[in-house]
């Protein structure tokens, strides 16, 4: 593994590992995945940085692999009893940050007791996710950075087309800061006052939830009001 890039170790190639695993692969990571089923990882190989078949729940074996030298550890197995143990492992061995699938709310908070860094349960951020894109169209994604504060991906609504980010004013009008535009393949980030908005632009926003969630209503709805 090269060290200049970041280095990610994954645990459990079921639909949620192998997934997680492909696409930081092919955005450029360093990853290690592993699973105890020697099948899946043979076929797993041209989709990673290196595929090792081992038993994580056997502490040995875990260690062997160096868990300490990578930037963030994925814990992507269904048992719960094995996630559990396998978290533990992690921590202590000095993982710098370690994220775990749950299977339930009950098995999310037996692993923020233990100390792992952030807990998911895949089912409900898909259904968190689809239930906004249907409600707001234009909104395409949403990174939570704390109970408050969002990033928020919005399609350049019809009313915005052919402004610029400064006469827009959300900064303003709507207590929002654009940190970058998305045009296909570029993103822009510099002299972003004076970029004039294109039908498929991609604004990245950056708010409190309320405000984002009001933005994303205007957007949804092509209308902007001028005099907020």
């Amino acid at each position: 593994m090269l060290k200049n890039k970041k280095q990610f170790l994954v645990i459990g190639l079921g639909n949620f590992g192998a997934s997680l695993s492909k696409t930081l692969y092919e955005r450029g990571a360093d990853v290690m995945a592993v699973d105890k089923n020697y099948d899946i990882i043979n076929a797993f190989e041209p989709f990673c940085s290196q595929a090792v078949c081992l038993d994580a729940t056997e502490e040995q074996q875990l260690n062997k692999i160096g868990p300490a030298g990578f930037d963030e550890a994925f814990v992507c197995i269904t048992d719960i009893k094995a996630s559990i143990f396998i978290c533990l492992s992690l921590l202590q061995a000095g993982v710098k940050r370690v994220t775990s699938k749950a299977a339930d709310e009950k098995h999310k908070l037996v692993l923020q007791k233990l100390g792992v860094h952030r807990v998911i349960i895949p089912e409900q951020e898909i259904g968190h996710k689809l239930a906004l894109n249907v409600i707001r169209p234009n909104m395409i994604e949403v990174l939570s950075l704390s109970e408050n504060f969002t990033l928020v991906e919005i399609k350049t609504p019809e009313k915005w087309q052919g402004k610029t980010v400064i006469e827009l004013d959300l900064r303003r009008n709507e207590r929002v800061y654009v940190l970058a535009v998305k045009r296909g393949e570029d993103i822009m980030t510099e002299g972003l006052r004076d970029i004039r908005l294109e039908t498929d632009d991609l604004l990245l926003v950056y708010g409190t939830k309320r405000q984002t969630d009001r933005l994303a209503d205007k957007a949804t709805k092509n209308v902007v009001d001028e005099n907020s």
